[in-house]
């Protein structure tokens, strides 16, 4: 948990064996990953709410009003309680207990809605757009704030065409709970409400949500997430470096780190911001923190940028890190697939060949650049 990026507070579990933390960890991730639920509607949130309270109600007949306190509001009791009356539920006569018969969903969302006190910032913006005269928006008005306000004007038209009145007076119908208002295509600051909460008005399409774009062209057809000085937590001159800050970059969806290389002590090379202030990190914790979290949000190839200044000795240091702890995700060989070779005048290799890989990107020092070595064989032969 963190108010911001690098400000992380964590917390540590311990399991019995290796197996269990495995599993915990492995379905902890399948939650994380589930895309619709992660960008559920709040409309959708508060469904889910209801559900949660009828399945947590041990009684089959009654819903305990002290029960629905607890996982509605623990410490606005008489909050809670006046709004149930707002909404027509009504105790028994045991006073401390609610017919679960007539705890619909429809009664729960006119508490629900009580319990916020209205929503005076969609009152303001339902307001400026009807204007005096009304207590309603007509179709027209509708049409316009669909169009000018929460469609994206960078989508294509085609593709995405503007809403039009046909499609307006739909929306309208399905959340416009008025009948005499559906007709006209009339909607009221209820209506109104309904779609502003609802899957039609998300912010992302939830379909597009998993990975829907053509993978298997060359990768550098692809604009790539990356990140520069990626072990710094603050300034580039100052600042503290981290390896934490690794995880989280690949956990938010980075696809190409940066990874500063310079001589460290005792043969050991390390990361920081070269000819700075800034503090000093091992290079080997930081490869143990990339291969912990390289896969846990794609499949698709990480890209390491190393910007390589240490010697030939800890370079040799640096390679040996990166074969024991990566394993065979590392990309140490050429693919199998002739269509993807690393080699001039041939495409790279696409995401799809490429999935669970991690590239290393380093420039070659000048003496085993392969004009130098032309050079050298030519001074030899003058010899």
């Amino acid at each position: 948990t963190a108010d911001s990026f690098t400000n992380q507070t964590f917390y540590n579990f311990l399991a019995f064996s290796a197996k269990d933390c495995k599993r915990f960890v492995d379905d902890l991730f399948v939650l994380c990953h589930h895309f619709i639920n992660n960008n559920l509607s709040q409309m959708d949130y508060v469904r889910k709410m209801h559900k949660r309270i009828l399945l947590n109600c041990k009684d089959d007949k009654f819903i305990s009003i002290k029960d629905l306190i607890k996982s509605i509001a623990k410490d606005e009791k008489k909050k809670v309680i006046e709004a149930l009356k707002l909404a027509g539920l009504k105790p028994t006569d045991k006073k401390d207990h609610l017919p679960k018969d007539k705890f619909t969903f429809d009664a729960f969302y006119k508490f629900y809605k009580e319990m916020l006190a209205g929503r005076p910032e969609l009152e303001k913006v339902f307001n400026d757009i009807k204007g005096t005269k009304r207590n309603y928006l007509t179709l027209e008005q509708t049409v316009e704030f669909l169009n000018k306000y929460q469609r994206d004007p960078r989508l294509n038209e085609i593709l995405f065409p503007h809403h039009n009145k046909d499609g307006t007076k739909k929306l309208i119908q399905l959340y416009e709970h008025d009948k005499s208002k559906q007709k006209v295509g009339q909607l009221t600051l209820e209506g109104f409400t309904n779609y502003l909460m609802s899957p039609d008005n998300l912010p992302t399409n939830i379909y597009n949500l998993p990975v829907y774009q053509n993978m298997d062209q060359p990768l550098s057809h692809y604009f790539i997430n990356s990140s520069h000085n990626t072990y710094l937590t603050g300034h580039q001159f100052s600042g503290r470096s981290s390896v934490e800050i690794y995880r989280q970059c690949l956990l938010s969806g980075c696809r190409c780190i940066e990874l500063d290389c310079w001589d460290g002590e005792d043969n050991e090379p390390q990361i920081t911001h070269g000819f700075t202030l800034c503090s000093s990190i091992q290079f080997k914790d930081v490869i143990e923190a990339i291969n912990e979290t390289a896969f846990k949000m794609t499949p698709y190839p990480l890209i390491l940028s190393f910007e390589n200044h240490c010697t030939p000795r800890q370079q040799q240091k640096m390679a040996e890190y990166c074969i024991e702890i990566f394993g065979s995700k590392l990309l140490a060989l050429p693919l199998d697939d002739a269509k993807a070779q690393l080699k001039p005048g041939l495409m790279l290799p696409s995401p799809e060949m490429l999935k669970y890989k991690i590239l290393i990107k380093n420039k070659k020092r000048k003496e085993d650049m392969p004009d130098q070595v032309d050079k050298e064989k030519k001074k030899k032969k003058k010899k």
